[in-house]
C-alpha cells in the first residue's frame, strides 16, 4: 500500500470516529442542560417554600421557635425529644431521607462533644404513607432506618422526629435547612443550610463527599452558636 493510500485510509477511518465523538459529546451536553437547570429550579422552589415556613413557624434567628412543630400528616417520635426552651440548647439536624450513620457520624459526634448540655433532635423525612402494599413496605424500611440510626447513636441526648410533611417545611439536601440551633429559652440562634453536595451513581462516592461537608457545616453552625455566647 502506498503512502498516499495509507493517508486516505486513515482519513476515512477518523472522519466517522470523530463524527460519533461529536455526536456523543453534544448528547451528553444536552442531558446536562436538562439535568442541571431542573436541579436549579428545584432548589429555587425549595428556598421560596422554606422562606414561607420560616416566617410562619418562626425559624429565624432571634425569634422564638414554634415548637412542637405543627406537622400535617403522620408524625412519629423516637426517644421523647426534650422540651425546647426549658433551659438547655437544642440542635435540630435535618437528615432528610439520609438515615445512614456513615454519613452523619462526624457531624453528630461534633455536636455531642461541643457541650454536655446540648440535645440533638434528628428530623427525618418519610415518603407519603399510603395504604398500598408497596408504600407500606417502604414505610417499614424507613422506620427501620431511623431506628438503626438511633441504635448506632445510643446517647440519650439524641432523639428523632419523623414526618411525611418534613421535606415540605425544611427541604432536603438540595436547598434545604440542615441545622437549627435554639438556646435554652427556645430562641433560634443559628439557621444553617445544606452545602452543595456531589451527585453520583456510586453511593461510596457520595458518602466520601457528603460526610466531611456535612460535618463542616454542622461545625460551622456550632461555632456561630458558641460565638454568640451560648452554652
Amino acid at each position: 500500500m502506498s503512502r498516499k493510500d495509507l493517508v486516505k485510509l486513515i482519513v476515512l477511518v477518523l472522519i466517522p470516529v470523530n463524527a460519533w465523538l461529536i455526536v456523543l459529546y453534544f448528547h451528553h451536553r444536552s442531558k446536562l442542560d436538562v439535568f442541571y437547570p431542573s436541579l436549579t429550579r428545584y432548589e429555587s422552589d425549595t428556598k421560596v417554600r422554606i422562606a414561607y415556613f420560616q416566617e410562619k413557624w418562626r425559624i429565624k434567628e432571634g425569634q422564638r421557635l414554634l415548637y412542637p412543630f405543627p406537622f400535617k400528616g403522620k408524625t412519629f417520635v423516637f426517644r421523647q425529644p426534650p422540651l425546647v426552651g426549658q433551659g438547655k440548647p437544642v440542635l435540630f439536624l435535618n437528615i432528610g431521607w439520609i438515615a445512614y450513620p456513615e454519613v452523619w457520624e462526624p457531624a453528630i459526634q461534633e455536636v455531642l462533644k461541643s457541650s454536655s448540655r446540648i440535645h440533638v433532635i434528628l428530623l427525618y423525612n418519610l415518603t407519603g404513607i399510603a395504604e398500598a402494599v408497596e408504600f407500606q413496605d417502604r414505610f417499614r424500611q424507613q422506620m427501620q432506618l431511623i431506628q438503626h440510626m438511633l441504635k448506632h447513636f445510643p446517647s440519650q441526648r439524641i432523639s428523632a422526629i419523623a414526618s411525611e410533611n418534613l421535606a415540605t417545611v425544611f427541604g432536603l439536601e438540595i436547598g434545604g435547612i440542615l441545622a437549627i440551633i435554639c438556646d435554652g429559652q427556645g430562641i433560634v440562634r443559628v439557621v444553617e443550610f445544606y452545602p452543595p453536595l456531589k451527585r453520583s451513581p456510586k453511593w461510596s462516592e457520595e458518602v466520601a463527599d457528603w460526610r466531611p461537608k456535612l460535618h463542616q457545616a454542622v461545625k460551622k453552625a456550632l461555632d456561630k452558636f458558641f460565638r454568640k455566647g451560648q452554652r
